[in-house]
């Protein structure tokens, strides 16, 4: 069963998940977490035991965005696409994300 936030977040933040394997693995759905104690345990120098726990630690707190899945398919479709996106744009989805959220 996955970690249950305790307390409510403002719009944009994360709650903190140690960078265990106990932490990660408890904020991970069952399929993940399997696979993440899988890429442990056949890990077998310290670089890649840090690089393992680095991208799962990053996974369970990217796993917390609400639209996280959204707008990665769409990030990966503009991209596919061709299409450039700048950084104006990305500042106005940006502030669009928080005065949704307000």
């Amino acid at each position: 069963m996955s970690a249950q936030p305790v307390e409510p977040l403002l719009p944009g933040q994360v709650h903190r998940v140690p960078r265990t394997i106990r932490g990660i693995s408890d904020w991970l759905p069952e399929q993940k977490r399997d696979q993440f104690i899988e890429e442990v345990m056949a890990a077998k120098e310290e670089d890649d035991y840090n690089n393992v726990m680095d991208g799962w630690w990053a996974e369970v707190h990217l796993d917390q965005i609400p639209d996280r899945a959204e707008r990665r398919a769409r990030a990966i479709k503009e991209m596919e696409q061709g299409r450039k996106v700048s950084i104006d744009e990305l500042r106005a989805r940006w502030q669009l994300r928080n005065d949704d959220a307000e």
